[in-house]
């Protein structure tokens, strides 16, 4: 059950730490990158992922690793400012994905939503709300070209690190948007169409519906093991609650998913409550 998986988890955690230890101890590099603004690389990320998937796939024969990144989370060390005397550090707290669309600018200041989807391959939809989250008057890490809350161009719309950034904080936590915030341009109309959670004609791109059943289920699996019990509604409205910085999923959607995590036994239903 659940607590199967959480202990298999941690343990598998504690043995390649400790084979990452043992491989840095023999004089073996890690990987890194030019340290610019931000103090990471995007090919040192992905030489990280290779090595863990390695790892895995070794010790366990026959299985498929599947890498859940719009569950991520990552915190980067950034320094802002046009002089040495001028100079703010801060820890940026990001998603896997806005991680990913920042280490891009370690190399150039402007990129286009082009160069950033090319270079990224994030869904995008998912693309455009974090480059959103990455904008706006609180936490404008990036500044955007065109005007407006959103982005109005396919591929032109331009991204430039703002080095003029600051904060009280030393510690800088950017949330994600409302999937309403998102747009999109309709060329073949010429006008603005607002992206929201359940679209018209009901098409969300399978992976992204793939990560968000993942996220609704850790989400029901968290709430459970804080509060051993819970009423049907109330769960619902608690996961509707946590993931809403993230998305809104339907009540019909969460329901699903606790249903599949009952049948494979990571809740038990109350049987004075059979909704």
């Amino acid at each position: 059950g659940m607590f199967n998986d959480m202990r298999i988890s941690r343990d598998m955690q504690d043995t390649y730490r400790a084979f990452r230890r043992s491989q840095e101890s023999q004089g073996e590099s890690t990987g890194g990158g030019k340290q610019v603004e931000i103090e990471v690389d995007v090919e040192s990320i992905q030489e990280a992922i290779d090595r863990y998937s390695k790892y895995y796939l070794d010790k366990h024969t026959g299985r498929k690793l599947s890498w859940q990144t719009s569950a991520g989370a990552a915190e980067l060390k950034a320094t802002f400012g046009s002089g040495p005397d001028k100079y703010q550090r801060h820890e940026l707290c990001v998603s896997t994905y806005q991680m990913c669309i920042l280490l891009l600018f370690n190399d150039r200041d402007t990129l286009t939503l082009g160069q950033i989807r090319t270079k990224t391959n994030i869904p995008d939809q998912e693309l455009r709300r974090h480059l959103i989250s990455l904008c706006t008057p609180k936490h404008r890490i990036l500044k955007k070209g065109s005007k407006g809350k959103g982005i109005t161009s396919d591929d032109e719309d331009t991204f430039t690190f703002n080095a003029d950034y600051s904060s009280k904080l030393k510690r800088v936590r950017i949330p994600l948007v409302k999937e309403t915030m998102v747009t999109k341009s309709n060329d073949e109309a010429g006008t603005i169409s607002t992206v929201t959670t359940a679209a018209a004609d009901g098409s969300i791109p399978l992976p992204v519906e793939e990560d968000r059943r993942h996220l609704v289920e850790a989400a029901v699996v968290r709430i459970m093991k804080a509060r051993k019990a819970l009423h049907h509604n109330d769960l619902i409205a608690e996961v509707t609650r946590q993931l809403s910085v993230r998305f809104t999923p339907a009540p019909q959607f969460i329901k699903k998913r606790i249903e599949s995590l009952i049948e494979r036994e990571y809740l038990e239903r109350s049987l004075e409550d059979h909704r």
